[in-house]
């Protein structure tokens, strides 16, 4: 009955052990000491030789405290049991199956180990934030723990939880409020200096002093004209922005002599500061969105963590100090450098930024004047040139005009801005000089029906209108397109000249040259005309004379007498043939005849005109060579194509008169090399000279670009032409020979021209000549229109 008295008295009880420990360690505000307090006092109230205390740390339960006491070869007692090293979660030790499950675990006494072990988890509001752990020894009076001890354990864990957790959320709610006056101090010193640099960076260094009791502080800038500390080596700050670089929190570097040995870094930091200094450290300021602190120190008004940890920091400068002597900077002496390097931060980035803007402001005034002035000088260069400019949009609105355009139309620039231009200036139907190709013009030229032709490409010629006074004026006008970035055709930018004056003079020129071109052919016309009425005159005078005689001739002479008067009379009609065909000539120059088109072989025309001339071909000794490709049939006037060959084919022969070859050769040209050939004058190389009547060849008159052309060469081995010749050969009334009037190559011209074609004339002056008919295929007669 003793004994169970006994142990009824040194059973614990739940409730004692809860009232002493609210009574001794509520008032306990700082959470490390009441960490260090609890075990020991715990080991006393449990009855047990020793209590632990592990917190979580990563994946591990980590040893943070337990109770000891001073009995000799207690320490290593104590490590034969107690597990100081970090017991991993997921571990079959009791101490992790207590985390894991929630549960107390209680270690047997038939346990081979030689004492008793219960483990319970510290949970606060379903969270655990730790293990509890209490080891009897089997030294110990009480070895074995009952199960309604295991109760009150539970219990007790229960209140140690609740105790620490309170504490250390009232250590963190005292550490909140003594962070936010600091921080409300520093900011309000801060911001007091915004934009005053030197003054930043003074109280930086001072607030640093204060916080850390440093021995040597200063404030580093990567910027140039910074003064730079003369203990800190400038290698050493190079090495310090590079490390902070891939910091993303203020997060300082701490180095005390003699550092660590396998550590390269710290060893070339040492190396490079001087040797009386013992402790060093560094802060970073960071821009305000690389700055966070950490463990949720540092947070912005809201309670929001900033997480730029994908960004590339930047460096503002850096805080360092030093010390003479060994110094452990304490947490709270960090968590308050940090305060300030978060705040210093922020203002001197917003005083670097608003030098930025600053700067940025004033550049874009110097842009701005720079492109008013452009502006302006790009309008006085407008309004001083010479020709007028017009600029329309796509919907044909005027958007330019010059002082140019004002002064040939009359109009004023405020009448004619905003409305369209056929109202001041009608371009949709002026005369078109040439037109660029297609590939010319790019690859975005509208090819829509209602298309204005003057949005479709380089264009250019002249243009009859008449100005504000209904005055007629002659513009030599050009069409270009407009572009954006993109060459997206915007609108046409309209060039003009005012040629009234010089298209006046031409006009002078040309009626001058028409009335000496008509004295020319009146004495032309003249002198061929007066031979054949001499000729005509004799013969019938003669006649004449004989009839009135009145001698009858004798029978004899009878035939003689029937002979020359049949003679005379074929003298008279070849000379009346020969005034039709210089009246014939004039007629077909002066007014040529409409076309006729059909669809013939031109090789076959060729061969009928050689057959006209077989007989005077063989009279004048000459060989016909015919070199004949596979030509396609065209639609040309057959009459017209066969004048225009018997006058080249008798012409060859006329530069025969002793005989030789006429070669005579058809084939397709390209176009390129038709309008590369199609030039007036080509160089002249050696005795060769080369002239072509060709002006713009290269498209129908319904605007499409000819594809082929088809040549017939004409060449000679006679005399060939003289150089000074080449180019007048096809003007009219111009010839070499005693007899004709010169209208035989002009009215082949005309004719070949009225067939969109030209000549070309090759002189191989001594050795022959050669001309060219080149001819557009036209194989759709609805592709043309006379």
């Amino acid at each position: 009955m003793l004994v169970d008295a006994k142990y009824r008295d040194e059973q614990i009880n739940a409730a004692d052990i809860v009232t002493t420990l609210l009574s001794e360690f509520s008032t306990i505000t700082e959470y490390r000491l009441l960490q260090d307090s609890l075990p020991r006092r715990l080991a006393g109230l449990l009855k047990c030789r020793c209590v632990l205390f592990y917190q979580q740390i990563s994946n591990t339960l980590q040893f943070v405290a337990g109770s000891f006491d001073d009995t000799p070869g207690w320490s290593a007692a104590l490590l034969r049991f107690a597990r100081i090293n970090p017991i991993d979660l997921h571990s079959d030790l009791p101490e992790a199956r207590a985390w894991r499950e929630r549960t107390i675990v209680v270690v047997p006494v038939s346990s081979p180990a030689p004492h008793a072990l219960i483990a319970a988890p510290l949970l606060y509001r379903q969270r655990a934030i730790g293990v509890l752990v209490a080891i009897r020894h089997d030294g110990q009076e009480r070895f074995d723990w009952t199960r309604d001890e295991v109760v009150v354990f539970e219990a007790v864990a229960g209140v140690v939880a609740l105790l620490l957790e309170n504490t250390r959320l009232l250590e963190r709610d005292r550490e909140r409020i003594h962070e936010l006056a600091l921080l409300n101090s520093i900011s309000s010193q801060l911001h007091c200096s915004m934009y005053e640099l030197q003054r930043l960076r003074t109280i930086v260094v001072q607030r640093t002093r204060e916080i850390a009791a440093v021995d040597l502080c200063e404030l580093v800038e990567l910027e140039e004209g910074v003064d730079q500390a003369s203990w800190i080596a400038p290698s050493l700050c190079e090495k310090l922005f590079c490390y902070f670089r891939g910091q993303r929190a203020f997060s300082p570097l701490i180095i005390e002599r003699p550092g660590d040995p396998l550590h390269p870094f710290v060893q070339e930091c040492l190396a490079q500061l001087p040797t009386n200094i013992k402790t060093f450290f560094a802060l970073p300021l960071l821009n305000g969105r690389e700055g966070g602190k950490q463990s949720g120190l540092l947070r912005d008004s809201r309670g929001s963590a900033y997480d730029f940890s994908q960004e590339e920091p930047k460096i503002l400068g850096i805080v360092i100090g030093g010390y003479y002597h060994a110094w452990k900077l304490r947490r709270a002496e960090i968590v308050l450098l940090q305060v300030l390097a978060s705040q210093a931060s922020a203002v001197l980035e917003n005083t670097v930024l608003m030098a930025e803007v600053l700067e940025a402001r004033n550049e874009a005034r110097k842009l701005l004047r720079q492109v008013l002035d452009d502006e302006r000088l790009k309008a006085l260069i407008l309004e001083c040139i010479p020709s007028g400019l017009v600029a329309v949009d796509s919907s044909g609105i005027v958007t330019m005009f010059n002082r140019a355009a004002s002064t040939i139309l009359g109009y004023h620039p405020g009448e004619v801005m905003g409305q369209p231009l056929h109202k001041f200036l009608d371009i949709r139907s002026f005369s078109r000089s040439h037109t660029l190709p297609e590939s010319e013009q790019g690859t975005d030229v509208p090819r829509e029906s209602d298309t204005p032709f003057y949005m479709q490409g380089i264009q250019g010629g002249t243009l009859i209108t008449v100005d504000r006074h209904d005055r007629e004026v002659v513009l030599d006008i050009d069409l270009l397109p407009l572009r954006d970035d993109l060459s997206a055709r915007v609108g046409v930018l309209v060039t003009f000249t005012d040629v009234t004056s010089v298209h006046q003079l031409e006009e002078e020129k040309r009626r001058l040259d028409r009335l000496a071109s008509l004295g020319e052919m009146a004495a032309n016309v003249a002198h061929e005309v007066r031979n054949p009425l001499a000729s005509i005159k004799i013969s019938m005078q003669m006649l004449m004379d004989d009839m009135a005689g009145g001698i009858k001739p004798s029978p004899a002479d009878e035939e003689e007498v029937f002979d020359w008067a049949q003679e005379a009379v074929s003298v008279v009609l070849k000379e009346v043939e020969r005034l039709d065909s210089i009246v014939r000539d004039l007629l077909l120059f002066a007014k040529p005849r409409q076309l006729h088109r059909v669809k013939c072989s031109i090789t076959d025309v060729s061969d009928r005109v050689l057959q006209l001339i077989q007989s005077r071909c063989v009279e004048a000794n000459v060989d016909v060579h015919r070199v004949y490709d596979s030509v396609p049939d065209i639609y040309v006037d057959e009459g017209q194509i066969e004048q225009v060959l018997l006058n080249i084919y008798i012409n060859a022969l006329q530069a025969m008169p002793d005989g030789g070859i006429l070669t005579i050769t058809c084939h397709v040209l390209a176009a390129d090399r038709a309008i590369s050939d199609g030039q007036p004058i080509v160089s002249s190389e050696s005795n060769q000279e080369i002239y072509s009547t060709a002006r713009h060849p290269y498209r129908s008159s319904i605007g499409e670009v000819f594809q082929s052309w088809l040549e017939v060469s004409v060449s000679d081995t006679g005399s060939g032409i003289p150089p000074d010749q080449l180019e007048r050969i096809f003007q009219p009334f111009f010839t070499t020979r005693a007899h004709g009037i010169g209208l035989g190559l002009a009215i082949t011209r005309r004719l070949v021209e009225d067939h969109g074609g030209y000549i070309r004339a090759e002189g191989h002056f001594g050795y022959g000549a050669t001309l060219s008919v080149r001819l557009p295929i036209i194989t759709n007669k609805s592709n043309h229109r006379d």
